[in-house]
């Protein structure tokens, strides 16, 4: 008796309206929570992954966006430029180079074989990184914002900040892109509010 009393009734339980509802909400509460936490989860996810699958996914991804480039021979002002990209909150350091018609991620090791420091270093947050490779806030606001930092050889450091703008994230795995795109949509929406 007091179980039926506590229970909604079956049409309140049946009704459309509570059935999308819920799942809706839960799911919205679900991405926020990721999204706000998410500099701790890749971390943890960095720390742990081998660093040779890591950077096989990335390369992989920064590849497929700048192909059109290295095809138009755009991108040969990286060569024998080492570029460091850094995720301040995951303590991730990524380091790229052109050699010959290829763009390549080496380890600090490596890119010591091609210049004794990098010539520009990009330094920013997990967020800041997702909101400028979604294209959703362009990289001179980051910029002036200090939420991105471009140290070094200032001219490398804008002829790539160009590049992203010109990207076409459709070339992403769409995998990837989707989770660009919803990532990118939420944090937006936690700074608006």
């Amino acid at each position: 008796m007091l179980l039926q009393k506590l229970m909604p009734n079956r049409a309140v339980l049946n009704s459309p309206s509570l059935k999308e509802a819920v799942p809706t909400r839960l799911f919205s509460k679900a991405k926020q929570k990721i999204v706000e936490n998410s500099a701790a989860l890749l971390s943890i996810a960095h720390k742990i992954m081998p660093t040779k699958v890591e950077n096989y996914f990335v390369l992989h991804q920064v590849k497929r966006l700048s192909q059109p480039f290295m095809d138009d021979h755009e991108i040969d002002f990286l060569d024998d430029k080492v570029v460091e990209v850094e995720i301040r909150d995951l303590s991730a350091k990524w380091y790229f180079s052109k050699v010959g018609q290829q763009l390549v991620m080496m380890d600090k090791a490596e890119s010591l074989s091609i210049s004794s420091e990098p010539d520009v270093v990009f330094s920013a947050s997990v967020d800041a990184l997702v909101l400028m490779a979604s294209q959703k806030i362009d990289p001179d606001t980051l910029f002036f914002n200090r939420k991105l930092k471009i140290t070094g050889d200032t001219e490398l450091g804008l002829e790539i900040k160009n590049l992203f703008d010109q990207f076409d994230l459709a070339l992403l795995d769409k995998p990837f892109r989707e989770v660009l795109d919803t990532w990118s949509d939420e944090l937006i929406s936690l700074q608006v509010s």
